[in-house]
């Protein structure tokens, strides 16, 4: 059986002080000129992720159903040791005075039925300034029909007015079925976040500069220019485009400051077409085409100003900051003594993806040590003919530790002396990386240490 943990599910990605060797963020962090510096801002973001322009409506555009998901954000601060292990630091011994990043982005969004991967998004929520913990929020949710929807939160670490894919992020795996007129509460989720210092360039800095073109109707918002690095990470350079003439065919231009001598870089650029605030996977993005039709990336960044480089928008086949919030990794779990059913009676066998490395002798389903946690209880390991499959929701491109624990006495703690436990990875603290779509076959066997 699946814990109660289980819902409650955290996703990162660990902050990198370098998305490119020598990368910076020259970055405005852009607001709508209407919203308030306290506000939040929201927005429906109900395009499609690819670069056609049908399903592109208006923030305010009415839809059959509409109802609003709550709950709080809670954000914890880590850092690392020499060995790259991960531990946790609390606010109030970290330094800050007040929040050190830029705003929160939530979002909820259905899932393509064809393959499962993010589809389109169903409404947007921005905290400006989120608390140093927890933060509460409400998101609106517009749907034109009945269905299932997901949802996560990410921080703007940078401060730079781009969700990117570096950003980190929370997760609420489960699906939300709304209705119209329903209210979906208690939807929590924490997100862990390390503070890096701001990179700079170590050389000299070129601009690039163009036009930027939205071909369908424009009704407001900014629009941003930005580079990411050949595989589409990043943003590691982002500049507000100047003002907007509004209608079919908006033009503006742009001057982009970036590092020199990056080689081959993707210039992409993004509308926000929700009105919420931030650069999210639910705006209008566009890439460099000298045709306005196809993709002319990659650009190659020398040491020389770059002059005539335009942007169009909506073009391209998806977000140019695409996120995958969550992977799932799946394997069995047995015994290495026999069946799992030659436990001691009233045994349980619990399989943990951990935030940290374990402790000897504790409870595996507090809520705030596990991104996820698969228990297995007495009535189901005495029934076992062999070993059990498991699958949980864990960070996608970072890392977990990985493992299993088998609490024979019944006090509800594992890993104790005489207790089976089991690690993934290859690793003696089960470090495990996740990747980018999660993978399959991890065979945990339980052994007693020692044993």
């Amino acid at each position: 059986m699946r814990a109660a943990l289980s819902p409650l599910c955290s996703v990162l990605a660990l902050v990198a002080a370098s998305v490119v060797a020598g990368a910076c963020s020259s970055s405005e962090y852009a607001k709508t000129d209407d919203s308030d510096d306290d506000a939040e801002g929201d927005g429906d973001g109900l395009g499609t992720d690819g670069g056609e322009d049908d399903g592109i409506y208006p923030p305010d555009e009415d839809f059959p159903v509409e109802g609003q998901i709550t709950g709080g954000i809670t954000v914890e601060l880590f850092g690392e040791n020499a060995d790259g292990e991960r531990y946790p630091i609390k606010w109030d011994e970290s330094g800050f005075d007040e929040w050190p990043f830029g705003p929160l982005f939530v979002a909820s969004y259905s899932l393509n039925p064809d393959d499962g991967t993010a589809g389109r998004y169903a409404g947007t929520t921005v905290i400006d300034r989120p608390e140093m913990g927890t933060t509460e929020y409400e998101l609106p949710v517009k749907l034109f029909e009945d269905g299932e929807v997901y949802v996560y939160a990410a921080i703007d670490m940078l401060g730079d007015g781009v969700i990117g894919t570096d950003d980190p992020r929370g997760v609420w795996p489960v699906a939300v079925n709304m209705t119209d007129g329903h209210v979906e509460a208690g939807v929590d989720m924490t997100v862990l976040a390390q503070a890096v210092d701001d990179v700079v360039c170590e050389g000299e800095m070129v601009q690039i500069s163009g036009e930027a073109l939205v071909t369908v109707d424009f009704w407001g918002g900014n629009i941003s220019v930005m580079l990411m690095d050949a595989e589409g990470n990043g943003p590691v350079h982002v500049a507000r485009a100047d003002e907007v003439n509004s209608g079919v065919g908006a033009t503006t231009d742009y001057v982009l400051d970036v590092c020199a001598d990056y080689g081959e870089m993707q210039l992409i650029s993004c509308w926000d077409s929700n009105l919420n605030g931030v650069f999210d996977p639910g705006d209008r993005w566009g890439v460099f085409s000298v045709d306005g039709q196809t993709n002319s990336n990659p650009v190659s960044v020398g040491n020389s100003n770059m002059s005539n480089y335009p942007v169009w928008m909506p073009l391209g086949d998806r977000p140019g900051v695409d996120i995958v919030p969550f992977v799932t990794l799946r394997g069995t779990v047995g015994s290495r003594d026999g069946l799992l059913s030659s436990l001691p009676s009233g045994s349980t066998v619990h399989v943990v993806a951990l935030k940290y490395r374990p402790n000897t002798g504790f409870d595996p389903t507090q809520a705030d040590i596990a991104f996820d946690i698969q228990s297995f209880d007495w009535s189901t390991l005495s029934g076992a003919t062999g070993p059990l499959d498991w699958d949980l929701v864990v960070p996608s491109d970072s890392f977990v530790y990985l493992w299993a624990f088998a609490d024979t006495d019944g006090d509800g703690m594992v890993n104790q002396s005489g207790e089976p436990v089991a690690t993934g990875g290859g690793d003696e603290n089960g470090r495990i990386p996740t990747g980018e779509s999660g993978f399959g076959g991890i065979d945990l066997t339980l052994a007693t240490v020692g044993g």
